[in-house]
């Protein structure tokens, strides 16, 4: 290797930058390089540095903040980690080639176990690696155990060796924080440079912009009619445009697929924040230049925020959440909502702990009293669920249910509500006490290839008959699906009784009941809560109970909570009842307490 090509491949990292030790392991930690394997090039340059200088003994060294850590080694040596008494430490600090003739004349290492110890270290040589940014962030070594001298030939030849090192390691890096796609910087770009601007303007503000142009479910339209190839030139013309747009006012990047970031240059945030609904129409306008114009709807979430420590973090999850509320609300922008963020944190925290919970007991079940409206008497309990979150504390069932009914989740948690309600309905019918226990199911829970077989064979398992289970589920659309009806039809057959929950609200149809197989229906809460003072709700109660009469239901009414309430609803023909008039729901031993105690007719049949 000559002088003119060692200057050569060297110029961009010549320039040793006056920086503080923080900046200086910042540089060294964003390029990802500490603690990893080494591989062949690294070795390759090692083995190298020693053919060409003749030595016995070469190595790549990282200084971290108080460490040295060997990225390669080669030869004869391989010095120990402690930076105290890494000849490297010196070499960082250098503004060229550090060479060290021989170590027993220089006081700075004559004394340096490298050097007294079995090593014998006499010389060493070490050219600095720098950034493009000048940081010195390591260095590339060679040593032997003899006096030497290095040439200014030889010292231009370690020094174009240190920069191929240093070429390779940011190109590694480039690799890694540029899309392949778009060609522009990633979300881990991103990150790093959150971190760098930090570090010079912490304190300041800035706007980070999520965009999806298009959103997932168009992006998936796109690719599976038009194909990839077009896919990716849609890609292409989007970041061109939002590059073109908003090339001096921020830095874009591409986040993942269809999904953009725009962080502001400056702190007016104002200003920024206003242009980007000064560009709408812009943004709106067809992708011209492919096979066929386009027209793409994008949806942008933006968050304001100072630049601190956590930003690099904090801000790209704040964006994420924002432009999450713009694709559910259908909504061209929509700003960051620290509120929402937090409802949304919280839900997936308590999604997250679901099956921990079932494993820890959290959960529990408690039983909502039935009476027979006639006669007063209670032979039928709603089981429901309850959750005493290890950290959250008591979580609403208004709360959870409708998160986890949305996911998989919904499946373990309805079988384990399912064993224990029926173990414990089992336990009743021994002592004495026949209960008929109602079970909650959703939607999920009917589109079980086994639900039917499942609860069979929990009642057989536990000993208990199944006409003394009655499943509940609320009345909807989904019901008319083949699948669905077909499991009803086997609940049915299996001698449990099927009840439908919240009528009289929401899709009430009593049409589709001729091939929906209840035999209950559940008049809603809503609707008997203020019976007795609302002409209009009993106007519907009385004509849904004499409805589902003609049809020979059987009518339970939810949310009886007064006297005159349970009057009026026994007077239209309601049989069974359920409130807060008879109880709260109970747990199974106050449960048993609360049947004997209704033993007795308790109130006239009249």
């Amino acid at each position: 290797m000559t002088a003119q090509f060692a200057a050569a491949v060297a110029p961009e990292f010549s320039m040793r930058k006056p920086n503080s030790e923080q900046e200086r392991v910042a540089a060294l930690e964003r390029l990802g390089i500490l603690d990893s394997q080494t591989n062949e090039y690294f070795d390759g340059v090692t083995r190298l540095a020693m053919t060409i200088f003749g030595l016995p003994g070469a190595f790549i060294s990282l200084i971290d903040r108080d460490r040295q850590w060997l990225k390669a080694s080669t030869g004869f040596c391989t010095p120990g980690d402690s930076r105290e008494h890494s000849f490297c430490t010196h070499t960082i600090q250098a503004s060229d080639v550090l060479v060290i003739e021989d170590t027993h004349e220089d006081p700075r290492f004559r004394d340096n176990p490298m050097v007294t110890g079995p090593d014998r270290i006499r010389f060493y040589a070490g050219a600095p690696m720098l950034t493009r940014d000048g940081f010195a962030i390591g260095a590339l070594c060679i040593i032997d155990q003899q006096p030497r001298q290095l040439s200014e030939s030889q010292r231009h030849k370690l020094q174009g060796l240190a920069a191929l090192v240093m070429s390779h390691i940011e190109l590694r890096r480039a690799v890694g924080h540029v899309d392949a796609v778009s060609g522009i910087a990633n979300k881990f770009q991103l990150e790093v440079d959150l971190t760098e601007q930090c570090g010079v303007a912490e304190g300041e503000e800035r706007v980070l912009v999520y965009i999806d142009m298009p959103d997932a479910a168009k992006a998936f339209e796109i690719a599976s009619v038009l194909g990839i190839a077009v896919y990716d030139d849609v890609v292409r013309s989007v970041a061109g445009r939002l590059s073109a747009l908003f090339r001096h006012r921020a830095t874009l990047y591409h986040v993942t697929d269809t999904r953009f970031a725009l962080l502001s240059k400056d702190g007016d945030t104002a200003a920024f924040i206003a242009f980007l609904d000064s560009v709408d129409a812009t943004l709106q306008e067809p992708l011209l230049g492919l096979n066929l114009p386009l027209n793409l709807d994008s949806f942008g979430g933006i968050v304001q925020f100072k630049l601190c420590p956590q930003s690099s973090t904090d801000a790209p999850r704040k964006a994420s959440a924002a432009v999450n509320q713009a694709l559910i609300g259908r909504q061209r922008w929509s700003a960051y909502d620290s509120q929402l963020d937090a409802s949304q944190q919280r839900a997936f925290r308590l999604l997250n702990s679901v099956q921990s919970s079932l494993a820890d007991d959290a959960f529990h079940l408690v039983y909502q009293p039935k009476h027979d409206v006639r006669t007063g008497a209670c032979h039928a309990a709603e089981a429901l669920l309850r959750w005493q979150h290890p950290e959250l504390g008591f979580v609403s069932p208004a709360e959870f249910i409708p998160l986890i009914e949305k996911t998989a989740l919904i499946g373990p948690l309805t079988r384990w509500i399912m064993r224990t309600a029926i173990k414990q309905t089992a336990a009743w019918h021994r002592q004495g006490h026949a209960i008929k226990i109602a079970i909650n199911l959703s939607a999920y829970n009917f589109e079980e290839v086994d639900i039917c077989e499942r609860l069979l064979a929990t009642c057989l398992e536990f000993g208990l008959e199944p006409r003394y289970v009655e499943i509940e589920c609320t009345e909807g659309t989904w019901m008319e699906s083949p699948a669905i009806l077909k499991a009803m039809h086997d609940i049915r057959a299996g001698g449990m009784s099927l009840a439908l929950d919240d009528f009289g609200t929401g899709y009430s149809n009593f049409s589709y009941l001729q091939n929906v197989p209840a035999t209950v229906v559940k008049v809603d809460q809503s609707l008997i809560r203020n019976v007795h003072t609302s002409e209009r709700d009993q106007r519907i109660v009385r004509s849904l109970i004499a409805l589902a009469a003609e049809l020979q239901y059987q009518v339970v009414a939810e949310g009886v909570e007064t006297a005159e309430s349970l009057e009026l609803i026994r007077s239209w023909g309601c049989q069974v009842a359920q409130g807060y008039y008879f109880a709260k729901p109970l747990a199974a031993d106050a449960f048993v307490g609360h049947v004997e105690k209704f033993v007795q007719p308790s109130f006239s049949s009249t």
